[in-house]
């Protein structure tokens, strides 16, 4: 994963891997990023699928 998270921070011009992990982890999961952070949202839209908080509660519900 840390592999993939510093490819990712790289790509991104990030000098560490803090919000890369989270990219990576959903990426290496297949998964959908959920966040509320609309930075780490827009950086992560060019590598993973981006859902909202809405969207989880309404798969949950």
């Amino acid at each position: 994963m840390q592999r993939y998270a510093w490819n990712i921070a790289s790509q991104l011009d990030w000098a560490d891997t803090y919000c890369a992990e989270y990219i990576a982890v959903t990426q290496l999961q297949a998964d959908a990023l959920v966040t509320m952070d609309p930075d780490l949202a827009a950086a992560a839209q060019s590598f993973v699928q981006i859902s909202s908080v809405e969207d989880l509660l309404t798969m949950i519900a």
